[in-house]
């Protein structure tokens, strides 16, 4: 995959393979794509060059209405900041996701309160009660609401501190095998992505892998 940002060429004949139950975590500087290459990845932007595929399907061109279907279905997303809507309980926000992608409301209200168990977020009548550790745990169920075969996670520790980085990096690197998903992790922190199964590092276009003793 090639992809340009005005005069300014990203990446370089990038090329990368996540399967199943496998986990991936991308470093580099600040500047050297890494945000963009998740943007690509979930049909954001286009890349001037080259295929992404997400469970064999080329997204790559896609009309809007058959490229949001995909994404709903294949892909989750968590955000550095969580990303929820504050009003809401962290059962509605994970509920939302899933009506979103058009499940049916009981089976999703079923889904959303197992997995809120299952990660440990408490009951909250809105999200803005719970601690930043269990708004990131919110943000990791409704990213597994509709059974995604692919997880995307930008920066997800950047906002927390140490003892709930670790917590919250250590829940995120167990999910692949646990929900036989792909993890794809972009984050600074050498130590949160040495927890991955593969370390790459993204500079002057191209992802090398980094060695577990490597700093990233």
């Amino acid at each position: 995959m090639a992809h340009a940002l005005g005069a300014r060429k990203l990446f370089s004949e990038l090329s990368l393979t996540l399967r199943p139950g496998e986990s991936v975590a991308v470093t580099g500087p600040s500047g050297s794509g890494k945000s963009t290459l998740l943007s690509c990845v979930l049909g954001l932007i286009r890349p001037s060059a080259g295929s992404v595929k997400v469970t064999g399907t080329e997204i790559v061109g896609l009309r809007p209405a058959r490229l949001a279907a995909v994404r709903s279905r294949a892909v989750g997303m968590v955000f550095q900041f969580g990303e929820l809507l504050p009003e809401l309980s962290p059962l509605d926000n994970v509920v939302l996701a899933a009506l979103l992608a058009r499940s049916d409301r009981q089976g999703a209200r079923d889904r959303a309160q197992k997995l809120l168990d299952d990660l440990g977020v408490p009951q909250a009548a809105t999200s803005e009660e719970l601690s930043g550790g269990e708004r990131q745990r919110t943000a990791v169920a409704r990213a597994l609401i509709n059974e995604p075969a692919l997880l995307l996670a930008d920066e997800p520790t950047g906002a927390l501190d140490t003892e709930t980085r670790d917590r919250t990096a250590e829940l995120l690197f167990g999910l692949p095998r646990r929900y036989a998903c792909g993890l794809l992790v972009v984050t600074h922190d050498p130590g949160v992505a040495a927890r991955a199964d593969r370390m790459l590092r993204l500079e002057a276009g191209v992802l090398k892998p980094v060695s577990s003793g490597a700093s990233a």
